[in-house]
Parts: structure tokens; sequence; C-alpha cells
């Protein structure tokens, strides 16, 4: 990932490229994007500014939890960047989807993969 990351550079709005929307809440959109100039694929979370100060907060503490944690287990950050009234926060795409969307699905999480993910 960290190798990725450096062939990234500086985030602008003009270098992506829409792919399909991933889900939306706690005002903003999710979508699968591509980057133009390094060709990588990401999750690119578009959040509103008119949104209530504790939705902020959530994001604030979202976003540095992302700048300081560097874990093959955890989601990689490419960098966030703010556009025409938007917040973008640009994150490794994966494949597998959310924790919440795979406990749909699965109905049920083994004790030993839940002890795995929450040490990660």
């Amino acid at each position: 990932f960290l190798t990725q990351k450096a062939q990234v550079g500086e985030l602008k709005d003009e270098d992506f490229e829409p792919i399909c929307e991933l889900g939306a809440g706690n005002g903003g959109v999710v979508h699968k994007v591509r980057h133009k100039p390094s060709r990588l694929v990401m999750a690119r979370k578009l959040i509103h500014l008119e949104i209530k100060p504790a939705i902020r907060n959530q994001i604030i503490r979202e976003l540095q939890v992302l700048h300081e944690c560097n874990s093959p287990y955890i989601v990689g950050f490419y960098g966030a960047f703010y556009s025409d009234g938007e917040i973008s926060i640009c994150m490794e795409h994966m494949d597998g989807g959310s924790l919440d969307q795979v406990l749909k699905e699965a109905r049920r999480i083994p004790e030993e993969i839940l002890g795995k993910v929450s040490i990660a």
C-alpha cells in the first residue's frame, strides 16, 4: 500500500473518474473511482459540509485515525481534499465490501474471525 500511496501525490477533483456508487450515509456518499494519474482504484467518500456538528466531529475523528494508521489490517488512506463545498476522503478500495455487508450476507461471523478483527 505504501508504494501505491507514493504514486498518488496531490489529490485533485479533476483527477478522478467515477466507476460506481458503493453506499451512502452520515452526510455523504462513497463512490468507487479511478485516480487517473496513477490508475489506482479507490473508494472516495464525499461529505457535504452542510452537516450537524456531531457528524462534523465524527468526520474529524475518522480523518485523524486514518492519517495515523499504517497497518496492513486497516483500510489505507490516500489523503483528503476540499472542493466545491465537499470534503473528499480517498481510501483504499476493498473488494469484499464493508464488515456490515459481510455480516448481512453471512448472518453470523465466527468468534475466531471476530477476535482477529478486534485486535487488528
